[in-house]
């Protein structure tokens, strides 16, 4: 009976003991308004995105600059964002619609307001935020992307649109998402096809080894000035059509 008691005892004292920790590493971080936070349901890694001050201070520049029906509009993530389009071919009329971190859903939702005066023509690349930084599947991405072809389709039918492929990355840096990068440009070209829709294939420019060229970035992912130099000199021709229209 005594030893009962005894076991009874040390349990509460320990239980005691474990809330007291708990209340103090509370009270250090902040207390109830610590509770209240954490209990607060975390937005989503793409919702982080798109409320980021860059992402909605870039989308809301676009909507003050309208385009044209001779537009030609660079459209995706950083890798275009980065671009300095205009600067690599003066005598075409290229507006710049990149934003770093954009996803297929996020172009798919500003999509709308980039039609309502229809461009000459898109150079659409997106697709690798969605394989890396939310962890989409290649057929996930793909549902977006046929959503973004499809309302081009729809609503800007006379629009020349220019599917270019995802860019590899450096292995050691995001091991596994080059045979997805693959997959995922076998499908989008595949669907350009189906779409009658133009596919470019930019993934041989950069690539050693089966993987991003390191003469082309610095990081594993993004473009350098060769990178840069190497894509635009491949859309030169493409570039050189369309104004020639």
């Amino acid at each position: 009976m005594a030893a009962a008691r005894w076991i009874s005892l040390v349990s509460v004292s320990l239980n005691v003991v474990f809330l007291a920790g708990v209340v103090l590493v509370i009270a250090r971080r902040g207390g109830w308004a610590y509770l209240q936070e954490r209990s607060r349901p975390q937005p989503s890694r793409e919702a982080v995105i798109f409320q980021s001050p860059y992402y909605r201070h870039r989308q809301s520049q676009f909507e003050k600059l309208p385009v044209d029906s001779s537009s030609i509009l660079f459209l995706g993530d950083s890798i275009t964002d980065e671009g300095e389009w205009s600067d690599w071919f003066p005598g075409a009329t290229i507006h710049n619609r990149g934003i770093s971190a954009d996803t297929t859903s996020g172009v798919l939702r500003r999509l709308p307001d980039l039609l309502e005066t229809p461009p000459q023509a898109i150079f659409l690349m997106i697709g690798i935020n969605d394989l890396i930084f939310l962890e989409r599947s290649p057929d996930q991405v793909l549902s977006y992307y046929q959503q973004i072809l499809t309302l081009i389709q729809q609503r800007a039918p006379q629009t020349q649109v220019y599917v270019q492929s995802v860019l590899p990355v450096s292995d050691a840096v995001f091991p596994g998402i080059n045979p997805k990068i693959l997959q995922f440009n076998q499908s989008i070209a595949a669907l350009a096809e189906e779409l009658d829709y133009r596919y470019v294939n930019l993934h041989p420019l950069c690539v050693v080894n089966s993987q991003l060229d390191g003469a082309c970035t610095a990081d594993g992912l993004h473009l350098n000035g060769e990178g840069y130099a190497r894509w635009a000199e491949y859309l030169r021709p493409f570039i050189a059509a369309i104004v020639a229209k």
